[in-house]
C-alpha cells in the first residue's frame, strides 16, 4: 500500500534517485534528512530567510522578537548557574540561523560565546551553558502506522512511482526496537523523534562538560505519542501555512515532529544531569528571569513599549507562553 502525490521536478527527482541508488525505497528518516539536508537541494541549506514574521517566511519562534529573547536567556543562565561564576562558562548557541545571535549587540557575563550553526562541529567546552531554540524538532524522524490486518505496527518508507514521491508500508528494521502499544487503532500513526533522541546523546555524552543545558521546542509525554495522536505530529510549515502534506514543495518546506519529553529526560538522567525540569515557556522564564521581566514591566508604565508587546508574546498563554516548552538541567561534577 502507497500514498502518492504529485511529480516532483526535475532536479528533485535526480537527486531522490540518487539518493536511492539500487533500492526501492528508503527509510522516513532518511527521507526527512535528504529533505531538509542534503547540500544541493536540503531546505536548510538554500540561501533563504527562513525565521520571521514576513510572508515570505516559514515561520517564527522566541528568537524573531528582538533583543529581549537574549536578555531573558541571560538571566535565566544567571539564575540556573547558581553560585557558579557566569565568567567561568562558555555560552553555547545551537543552530543559530545564518548571520544572526541571540546575544548578538548584547553584553553578557560569560567568558566567551561560541555559536554552532549548520554543519558546524558540535564541541562543548569543559564549562558550559548550552542552549538551543527549536533544534531538536528540526532532527529527522521515523514513521509508523498500524495495521489491523497484520496486527502489528509497519513502517513507512518512501519510495518512486511514476515520477512521484509515495509512501511505502514495509516491514520495520529488526535491528531496531520501539515500545509501541501491542494493539492499537487502524492507521494509528507514530511519528517517532529518534533523530531528536540521537542528537541529544550524542551533545550530553561526546565529553564530560559540565554546566546548564536548556532547549526550547514543542513535544508531547510518550503516552500522549502512542495513545492520543492518531493522525501523527509530523507536518510542514511554508509561507506561514501548516500542512500533512510531507512529500511536497520538497527542500522548499520545513518538516517536523513533536519530541518525545519522556525519552530526552531519560537522556539527561542517564549522562549524570540533575534538576532536569520541563516546563511551559512562560513558567521558566518567570521562574529564571524574574528580575529582567521585572525591568521591562517599570519601563512600560507609560503604555505598551515593543519590549512590553515582545514579552507578551513571549509568555502569553495564547502565543508562546504555553505553545513552547522549555527542558533544562544541570551537571556539576
Amino acid at each position: 500500500m502507497s500514498s502518492t502525490m504529485p511529480k516532483v521536478s526535475q532536479n528533485i527527482l535526480k537527486s531522490f534517485s540518487a539518493l536511492l541508488c539500487d533500492r526501492e525505497f528508503i527509510p522516513f528518516d532518511e527521507f526527512v534528512k535528504w529533505a531538509l539536508y542534503d547540500p544541493k537541494i536540503g531546505y536548510y541549506q538554500r540561501p533563504k530567510k527562513r525565521v520571521g514574521k514576513d510572508i515570505n517566511n516559514d515561520f517564527y519562534t522566541s528568537s524573531t522578537l528582538g533583543s529581549i529573547w537574549g536578555e531573558l536567556i541571560i538571566e535565566s543562565s544567571i539564575t540556573m548557574l547558581g553560585k557558579n561564576i557566569p565568567s567561568e562558562f562558555v555560552f553555547v548557541e545551537i543552530a543559530a540561523e545564518p548571520q544572526t545571535s541571540i546575544l548578538q549587540g548584547l553584553q553578557h557575563p560569560f567568558k566567551s560565546h561560541q555559536i554552532i550553526r549548520l554543519g558546524d562541529k558540535i564541541d562543548i567546552p569543559e564549562k558550559a551553558v548550552v542552549y538551543s531554540n527549536e533544534w531538536l524538532d528540526a532532527q529527522p524522524f521515523k514513521r509508523f502506522k498500524y495495521s489491523k490486518k497484520q496486527k502489528c505496527w509497519v513502517e513507512i518508507f518512501v519510495g518512486l512511482d511514476n515520477s512521484k514521491l509515495v509512501q511505502i508500508e514495509g516491514k520495520p528494521d529488526p535491528s531496531e526496537s520501539f515500545l509501541f502499544p501491542k494493539i492499537s487503532t487502524d492507521g494509528y500513526l507514530i511519528d517517532w523523534p529518534t533523530g531528536s533522541i540521537s542528537s541529544l546523546h550524542k551533545l550530553i555524552t561526546q565529553s564530560q562538560w559540565n554546566g546548564i543545558f536548556m532547549t526550547f521546542d514543542y513535544g508531547l509525554d510518550i503516552n500522549t505519542l502512542l495513545n492520543d495522536r492518531p493522525e501523527g505530529t509530523a507536518r510542514a510549515y511554508r509561507r506561514h501555512n501548516l500542512t500533512n502534506s510531507l512529500l511536497t514543495n520538497v527542500g522548499d518546506q520545513d518538516i517536523t515532529c513533536h519530541l518525545c519529553w519522556d525519552s530526552l529526560k531519560e537522556c539527561l538522567k542517564k549522562a549524570g544531569f540533575e534538576k532536569i525540569n520541563l516546563t511551559n515557556q512562560e513558567a521558566f522564564l518567570l521562574e529564571n528571569a524574574r528580575a529582567e521581566i521585572k525591568k521591562i514591566f517599570e519601563k512600560s508604565t507609560e503604555g505598551l513599549n515593543p519590549k512590553m508587546l515582545a514579552l507578551r508574546e513571549l509568555i502569553h498563554p495564547a502565543h508562546l507562553g504555553h505553545g513552547m516548552q522549555a527542558l533544562s538541567a544541570a551537571r556539576f561534577k
